[in-house]
């Protein structure tokens, strides 16, 4: 299993291909549920012909250790960093998706230098602009932080879940899909079934020091300054992460590439169309590339 010591925790990744390095940001926020299940995406194998895919679980994620500190947007975008040194590489694409497009931004801006391109989909330069959610995962981690992560896990059965729900409003699936997700879904519900409950406990602490980093970052005023290309793919009637911090990005970032997906909902790049836009900007923007 490959794992490196990245910047104080144990980082499990995976690479495919040759070529120009591609470093792909995976979404949700780590912990239990969206944290059980990380796989790699489905166009993992296409894209590994042309480039180097690099895959990882971020900190408090999947199969990645869980340090109890570093979860500032800045840290998550180091993360990447040092898996890029560990590798022996200088330069990257980004790609991230939903919670995992905020932290390509990160990294663009922290580290043009290192950035040949972005890519971001089905994401947005802030969490939310839903405030009253913000306050109760505000309070949560302060109960986190303040009393314990057993109280914070016990505030779930007393005050229920904080945070995005990463499950509403899923686009219309073949039966196919469907059954995939259905699937992937009741795997992480089985893990989850056989997690000792003291793990269950750290585990939603990390979810929660990750939410930590999100909650009040907004690079909306760092737009304009950002320097390496751009491409932002979105769903029109994304109900994750709303379409409006799309449009921010495609009117603040100077160098941006812009396709919106018109009655889509979140999860652009099950469209060939998305994927065909992503390879081709890459590919444009690869150095050497003709």
């Amino acid at each position: 299993m490959p794992t490196a010591n990245i910047n104080g925790f144990e980082m499990y990744y995976e690479t495919k291909g040759d070529g120009f390095p591609l470093v792909y940001v995976h979404g949700g926020f780590g912990g239990l549920g969206t944290g059980m299940g990380a796989e790699a995406p489905a166009w993992r194998d296409r894209f590994a012909r042309h480039f180097r895919v690099i895959t990882y679980d971020r900190r408090a994620s999947g199969r990645s250790g869980y340090p109890e500190e570093g979860f500032t947007m800045k840290d998550f975008a180091d993360d990447i960093l040092e898996l890029l040194h560990h590798l022996g590489h200088d330069r990257t694409h980004i790609l991230g998706t939903s919670a995992g497009g905020q932290i390509t931004l990160a990294f663009g801006l922290e580290f043009p230098e290192a950035t040949t391109s972005l890519v971001v989909t089905d994401s947005a330069p802030w969490l939310s602009p839903d405030e009253e959610m913000k306050a109760r995962l505000r309070e949560r981690i302060r109960i986190l932080d303040e009393d314990s992560p057993l109280a914070a896990y016990e505030a779930r059965t007393t005050a229920g879940t904080v945070g995005l729900n990463l499950f509403v409003g899923r686009p219309e699936r073949t039966e196919k899909e469907s059954r995939a997700q259905q699937e992937a879904m009741e795997r992480i519900r089985e893990m989850l079934r056989q997690t000792p409950r003291e793990e269950r406990i750290a585990k939603y602490a990390g979810e929660l020091r990750t939410y930590s980093g999100y909650v009040d970052w907004d690079a909306t005023p760092q737009l304009q300054n950002m320097k390496p290309p751009t491409l932002v793919l979105y769903g029109t009637e994304d109900s994750v992460f709303p379409a409006q911090g799309s449009r921010d990005m495609a009117r603040l970032i100077p160098d941006v590439q812009v396709k919106a997906f018109e009655g889509a909902e979140h999860g652009v790049t099950r469209f060939p169309e998305a994927l065909d836009i992503i390879f081709s900007f890459l590919q444009r923007h690869t150095p050497g590339s003709a």
